[in-house]
């Protein structure tokens, strides 16, 4: 970057703010944002430059689970307890780091149930299940209007669409819109559920590389 006004200097004598500059727009030879490599190379092995701070009311499981699916790395704070650090470090390189981890219910759960869980997820829904097979979708539109003491076999969307792993995202999208379908279970070759597939999240998964470690697992990082 330079400063139009300033002939002899590299930079301005003070400090400045997005205020204080107007950015003038100039040609590059980027044709794409896409050829820009936001990989970082101060070891951390995030694929963007993003940093989840160190605060113990933003950087839980559910953040560094979802950051580090984008290629981003969260650090858990310092005041929590050895033992939950573990299991939460455990539980982040146990996600799947494409398929987006589903909140599930059974069949005989309540309306209440699944209310009081589809605020914990971007995707909006509660799989349904028997045993560890999905039998049923559940959205926030399936619950207007009901009585929260119905069980959601009365209210789910029964025999979903499934999309079986491995799948490439792309594939994943072009399913779903071709359902017109927001959403899909993902299922292992035996029917089990893996994990939840959005339209958006296929999308995403086709333009930003996750932050995985040597094992192709989920990075997360721990303040001390």
């Amino acid at each position: 970057m330079r400063f139009l006004e300033l002939a002899t200097e590299s930079r301005a004598p003070h400090e400045l703010t997005y205020d204080d500059v107007f950015m003038v727009p100039a040609r590059s030879d980027v044709s794409s944002r896409f050829d820009v490599d936001l990989t970082t190379s101060d070891g951390s092995g995030a694929t963007i430059p993003l940093v989840v701070a160190n605060m113990t009311a933003v950087a839980g499981r559910r953040m560094a689970e979802t950051v580090a699916r984008r290629g981003g790395i969260t650090v858990l704070p310092q005041d929590i307890p050895v033992p939950v650090v573990h299991e939460v470090v455990a539980w982040v390189k146990s996600r799947q780091p494409v398929i987006e981890t589903p909140l599930t219910l059974s069949p005989f759960h309540t309306v209440g149930d699944a209310l009081a869980l589809l605020a914990k997820r971007a995707h909006g829904a509660v799989i349904v299940v028997d045993g560890t097979r999905p039998v049923g979708v559940v959205s926030e539109s399936d619950c207007s209007g009901v009585d929260r003491f119905a069980q959601l076999h009365q209210v789910m969307s029964a025999n979903p669409l499934t999309l079986t792993a491995p799948i490439d995202p792309q594939q994943a999208f072009e399913q779903l819109v071709a359902s017109r379908r927001r959403l899909a279970p993902v299922i292992d070759p035996a029917g089990n559920l893996l994990g939840i597939m959005t339209r958006t999240g296929a999308l995403r998964s086709t333009i930003y590389r996750p932050a995985l470690d040597a094992a192709g697992r989920l990075r997360v990082a721990a303040a001390i």
